[in-house]
């Protein structure tokens, strides 16, 4: 296995992005601002980003190569001759890239092809959530996006609280924003009134908020703003 001397570097992106940067330590700011090469979900939010780390060079200097869900495989394996311009940085939309994230086609090959991947340090929602929980942090699951289908989504949340009974762990799932009412009720409808359901909203911005409570006791609220804003949603259920 031929090793090259690039590196890829996973450069975590805040979703909410204040002027004063309090998200994101200097070294992963020093690393971010380095690189002239990228890959990225989508152009325009990392050019964002970039200006708001005050990047040194101008848009027009800067290699962006864009990768996601629907970035064939073949496509993929041409990022690897952007190595030979130098090291190369991934970036998601927003959060950690290559989790929940379509990067992680290229950080498997990286692997494959002896290319050195260095994770950098940033806010993980999925992290932060399961923190501030009070859920079990011991052995937890992070299981990602629902299917669609109605009927699916309903099984689903039941194999997920019936794991969360049988293997005494904490489940962890997402929504896209704009759809995030129609889950709340689903959960609501869907779990058990004792199991505890834990909301994650808008995590390290001014209006974030976690909150767990018994399904129970959701019922018994006000619904919570979540529309448009993203969101995670912890599930664990006891004995």
């Amino acid at each position: 296995m031929n090793r090259t001397r690039s590196k890829l570097y996973l450069i975590p992106t805040p979703v909410y992005r204040q002027k004063d940067n309090q998200t994101l330590p200097e070294y992963t700011l020093s690393v971010a601002r380095s690189l002239s090469v990228f890959v990225v979900e989508k152009v325009q939010p990392a050019l964002s980003f970039l200006q708001w780390i005050d990047h040194p060079m101008k848009d027009f200097e800067l290699t962006l190569r864009v990768l996601n869900k629907k970035t064939p495989d073949h496509e993929v394996a041409g990022f690897l001759k952007l190595f030979e311009q130098g090291d190369v940085g991934l970036m998601s939309d927003a959060g950690a890239p290559a989790v929940a994230d379509p990067g992680s086609k290229l950080v498997k090959l990286a692997h494959e092809r002896g290319i050195e991947v260095i994770p950098l340090t940033g806010p993980s929602s999925i992290l932060l959530a399961l923190m501030g929980s009070g859920l079990e942090g011991q052995r937890f699951s992070f299981d990602g996006y629902l299917p669609l289908d109605d009927k699916k989504r309903v099984q689903r949340i039941q194999d997920l609280e019936k794991r969360s009974l049988t293997e005494t762990m904490t489940q962890i799932i997402m929504e896209t924003p704009h759809r995030n009412h129609m889950l709340f009720e689903l959960l609501l409808s869907t779990l058990e009134p004792e199991t505890h359901l834990c909301v994650a909203c808008n995590l390290t911005a001014p209006d974030g908020w976690i909150r767990t409570s018994r399904v129970y006791e959701w019922q018994q609220q006000p619904q919570p703003d979540l529309q448009q804003k993203p969101a995670l949603y912890l599930i664990f259920k006891s004995s």
